[in-house]
């Protein structure tokens, strides 16, 4: 239960409680259990999540994940075999997105 900050790659494995803030990964192992509020650069689960992440890069969601609650990424990639029950928005992050064009 509290804060986790950290630089590099941090792999749960256990019961985590909490807010995590990072630049870099996040993993949630199929053994990990996290209710938190996750801000990182990208964040990998297989185990058990709910909260809230907002994700500068990427979300990917492995089987047999059970996630529950909001995902702020601007990529996500999803197994088949994954239960999420919430909402995702889809955001800019640090993705390039190409030039808009000008309506005439």
């Amino acid at each position: 239960n509290g804060t986790l900050v950290f630089d590099g790659v941090v792999r749960i494995d256990g019961n985590f409680e909490g807010n995590v803030k990072t630049n870099d990964t996040l993993v949630i192992a199929e053994s990990g259990k996290v209710k938190a509020e996750i801000e990182a650069g990208i964040v990998k689960i297989s185990g058990t999540f709910d909260g809230v992440i907002n994700a500068k890069n990427k979300v990917e969601l492995f089987k047999p994940a059970f996630i529950t609650g909001t995902l702020r990424t601007p990529v996500i990639k999803m197994e088949e075999g994954v239960i999420f029950n919430g909402n995702t928005e889809m955001t800019q992050g640090s993705r390039n997105t190409l030039p808009k064009k000008d309506v005439e």
